[in-house]
C-alpha cells in the first residue's frame, strides 16, 4: 500500500494498477534529516518518488531552488537519459522515505506493464516540457529585467558624465574651470615630456575689470567675461586648453608649440580681447588684458611651471599692463 497523495501530486495521472506496477519495481530508500540523497554533478541512473517526508533541491553551494513533498518525484532525467549528471544536490529536509526506480527496471516494466511505463515516460516528458517552458519564461523575464537594468545604468552613467562635465565647466564663460585645469595640467605635462613637444602656459588677467562691474553693472561684466571666453575658445586649437579659473583670471595651455609660436598666439589673443565691442565702448571703458607666459621645462613640477607663468604675469603688470610678459 502507498500513502494517499495530495491533489496536486503528479501521480494522480496514473491509475492504481500503474502505480502498483511502478512501485513494485522500485527499491526503498530512507534518509535522515539533512542527509544528502545525491550531489550535483553525480552520475545518475534512477528517479525518486517521495512517499514520506520532504526533499529540497539545492544548487551553487546550497541555494534552495525547489522542494519536493509526498506524491512528487525528482531525478527523472537520470531515469530516461543514461549517463546524465545530476543538475542539483538533493537533501532530505527531515526524516523521509523514498522509492527509487532505476533505469535497469525499464525492460521488465515494459514486459510486465507496458501501459505503466508508457504513462510514466509521458508524464516525465510532460513535466520536463513544463519545466523548460517555465525556465524559458523566467529567462525571458530575467532578460527583460537585465535590459531594463542596463538602460537604467546607461542613464545613470550618462547623468554622471553630464554632472562631471558640469562640475568641470565654468557656467558663465563655457570654458573649463580650475578643477578641470588642475586635473588636465599633469596630463599635458606628461605628454609633452613623452614626445618631447613644446607646452606653453599663459596666465591671463583682465586689466582694471572692477570698474566695468561698478560702472556698467554685473550684467555688463558677465557679458565681457562670456565674450573673453569665446575669444579664447575660438582663438586656440582644439588641442589647446583654455580655462577660466576665477573672477577675471584665465589660463591657457598651448600644446605642441614653440616659444615664438606661443608668444604670437598670446599677442593675437591680447589684441582680440582689446578690440571686441562691449557695453562700455560708448563710455570710453577699454577692456585690455595682461598675460604672462612660459614654456614647460622637462623635469619641473606643476608648481614650478605655474609659478614661472605667474612671475611673467606680475612682471608684465609692473611694466604697465596690456602686454604679454614672457620668461
Amino acid at each position: 500500500m502507498h500513502p494517499t497523495f495530495p491533489p496536486d501530486s503528479p501521480l494522480h495521472a496514473f491509475t492504481e494498477a500503474d502505480l502498483q506496477a511502478i512501485f513494485a519495481a522500485c527499491t526503498p530508500r530512507t534518509a535522515a534529516a539533512n542527509e544528502v540523497i545525491f550531489s550535483e554533478g553525480d552520475a545518475g541512473d534512477a528517479m525518486y518518488f517521495v512517499m514520506q517526508g520532504e526533499a529540497e533541491a539545492r544548487i551553487h553551494g546550497g541555494v534552495a531552488v525547489r522542494t519536493y513533498g509526498v506524491g512528487q518525484y525528482f531525478g527523472e532525467l537520470s531515469f530516461i537519459n543514461p549517463g546524465h549528471r545530476r543538475s542539483a544536490t538533493l537533501v532530505s529536509t527531515r526524516e523521509s522515505r523514498f522509492l527509487m526506480l532505476r533505469q535497469t527496471t525499464i525492460p521488465s516494466l515494459i514486459a510486465s506493464n507496458p501501459v505503466a511505463i508508457c504513462t510514466l515516460l509521458q508524464r516525465t516528458c510532460a513535466f520536463l516540457v513544463d519545466t523548460e517552458r517555465s525556465l524559458i519564461a523566467n529567462l525571458r523575464k530575467q532578460n527583460a529585467e537585465l535590459h531594463e537594468t542596463i538602460k537604467r545604468l546607461d542613464l545613470t552613467r550618462s547623468r554622471l558624465s553630464e554632472e562631471e562635465a558640469r562640475a568641470r565647466t565654468d557656467a558663465l564663460s563655457g570654458l573649463s574651470n580650475r578643477r578641470a585645469f588642475d586635473a588636465e595640467l599633469p596630463n599635458f605635462m606628461d605628454r609633452a615630456r613623452a614626445i618631447s613637444a613644446g607646452l606653453a602656459l599663459i596666465a591671463i588677467d583682465l586689466d582694471h575689470f572692477k570698474p566695468v562691474n561698478d560702472t556698467l553693472g554685473h550684467a555688463a561684466g558677465d557679458f565681457v567675461l562670456r565674450e573673453v571666453g569665446k575669444i579664447l575658445r575660438d582663438g586656440v586649437r582644439k588641442s589647446d586648453f583654455p580655462c577660466r579659473v576665477g573672477g577675471d583670471e584665465f589660463l591657457v595651455l598651448l600644446s605642441d608649440t614653440t616659444e615664438g609660436g606661443a608668444q604670437a598666439r598670446a599677442e593675437a589673443l591680447r589684441a582680440a580681447i582689446g578690440a571686441f565691442p562691449h557695453p562700455g565702448n560708448d563710455q570710453g571703458i577699454r577692456i585690455t588684458t595682461t598675460m604672462g607666459g612660459t614654456l614647460y621645462r622637462a623635469g619641473e613640477t606643476v608648481a614650478d611651471f605655474m609659478h614661472r607663468a605667474d612671475e611673467a604675469l606680475y612682471a608684465a603688470k609692473r611694466a604697465g599692463r596690456n602686454r604679454v610678459g614672457w620668461v
